[in-house]
């Protein structure tokens, strides 16, 4: 039996795949998993190699894309809080704004937007992945390809976040709440799920590019 089918519908909550639960007023660990000392996590070894980083390749591609039905779609699918690195999440930040205001966003453009934005100093390791994200060789064709990558993987991460939720509420979460909280949680996976679908279909939901 499908696990996302059993849980419950409430329309509203469909829409709700992008925010947080209330956690039973405690404040969950959401980071990942360590790994082992001295090892490399996944998400180092892809920023040093940019070519095998869909978070790279897609801003890559967003950048020298000249598709706007493409680039428009990637925008207005993803959110900040699809991706890892919180360096890519705010390089998407400015790339979605001028894609969104309908002006350039090829690499210069977001330099430049970055330089007006008044960060200095602050901003030259911004600076140095844009440079990295650069250099990822992204076919611009590709764009969507590669967000639906970025999408997947933001989707499988929030089930380890759902479980550090669950873990932790059932630790510390009154017993008379537990339920209706997985149930919150499960509603949130399948919306989730569906916004994960609708973008494969190749059509956009009303409010799932609403920035975080």
């Amino acid at each position: 039996m499908n696990a996302l089918r059993a849980v419950p519908t409430e329309g509203p909550d469909d829409d709700a795949a992008g925010h947080d639960a209330a956690v039973l007023d405690l404040a969950p660990d959401t980071a990942p998993v360590a790994a082992p000392a001295g090892d490399p996590t996944a998400q180092e070894l892809d920023e040093l190699y940019p070519r095998t980083d869909p978070e790279s390749l897609t801003l890559c591609a967003l950048m020298w894309s000249a598709e706007s039905a493409d680039t428009t779609r990637v925008a207005a699918a993803l959110t900040p809080g699809d991706f890892a690195s919180p360096a890519h999440a705010e390089l998407f930040t400015f790339i979605a704004a001028l894609i969104t205001e309908n002006r350039p966003h090829d690499p210069a453009s977001v330099a430049a937007v970055i330089h007006r934005a008044g960060g200095g100093q602050k901003d030259a390791p911004l600076r140095r992945v844009l440079a990295d994200v650069v250099t990822a060789d992204a076919p611009a064709v590709a764009a969507v390809h590669y967000a639906d990558i970025v999408l997947s993987q933001s989707y499988r991460r929030s089930f380890h976040i759902a479980g550090q939720r669950i873990t932790q509420a059932a630790e510390q979460g009154p017993e008379d709440e537990l339920f209706d909280y997985m149930v919150q949680l499960g509603r949130q996976q399948r919306a989730a799920w569906n916004r994960l679908n609708t973008f494969r279909s190749g059509t956009v939901a009303e409010g799932e590019g609403e920035r975080s």
